[in-house]
């Protein structure tokens, strides 16, 4: 049997890296991880589920941590409409995720503008998540979108969809695949994501992968010779 495992997982510190970058001990570090899930989950709670918010796509949430200070990077389509007039909602974010987190460090919140809006694994998968929640049907919403991605010179997309497709009463799974995604290749660039679509007849997982093409043949065996030397 093929085993599945994370395509980004699989590429750290090949073509990947990581979106949390600290250290802790062995006593800290279950603390440390469980404040960065609460800080994704609180931001993606506050924007992806706010209508307010409808038109704005988050790709990726970054955390770094250098000493008793955490600095959040957002990664998004429409900056201006997240940090609000004068900076007022993301000085509101900010504290409200202090009050969460109740801990005394530093947090520091940017924006990053996202430029390939177009063959963003998170963006694809939340624009037909949305979409299914808007009741469109899945095959259009699914073919538009990868009609998008491959206009935008990428060298290929697949997308999975599972649930209660319709409205059906079982549960089933369908995949759509445009041009080529290697997913055993160390070398291929490949994003994904997954986006859970809320329904009324449930859950729809909606995943994606888009292949961006190949590292460069020198940079990837350089990156494998740091590995090795680490290992």
């Amino acid at each position: 049997m093929g085993q599945k495992v994370n395509p980004i997982g699989m590429r750290l510190n090949i073509n990947k890296s990581w979106d949390s970058n600290w250290f802790a001990g062995p006593h800290e570090y279950a603390d440390k991880l469980i404040e960065d899930l609460k800080i994704r989950n609180f931001i993606y709670g506050r924007f992806l589920g706010n209508k307010a918010y409808a038109r704005v796509e988050i790709s990726n949430i970054k955390i770094n941590r250098v000493g008793d200070v955490i600095n959040v990077v957002i990664y998004n389509t429409r900056p201006g409409l997240l940090i609000g007039k004068k900076g007022q909602d993301i000085e509101k974010l900010k504290n409200d995720l202090m009050s969460l987190l109740k801990i005394n460090a530093k947090l520091n919140i940017s924006m990053n503008e996202l430029k390939d809006v177009e063959s963003n694994a998170f963006v694809v998968a939340q624009q037909i998540g949305k979409s299914i929640e808007n009741r469109i049907p899945y095959k259009r919403a699914t073919k538009q979108a990868m009609m998008k991605v491959m206009k935008s010179g990428e060298k290929g997309i697949k997308v999975r969809i599972s649930g209660r497709l319709n409205g059906a009463d079982m549960s089933r799974q369908e995949t759509f695949r445009e041009g080529s995604v290697p997913l055993h290749t160390f070398d291929a660039i490949i994003d994904y994501h997954h986006y859970h679509a809320l329904t009324t007849y449930g859950i729809i997982g909606v995943s994606v992968w888009v292949h961006k093409g190949k590292m460069n043949k020198d940079s990837f065996n350089h990156q494998k010779e740091e590995t090795y030397a680490k290992g």
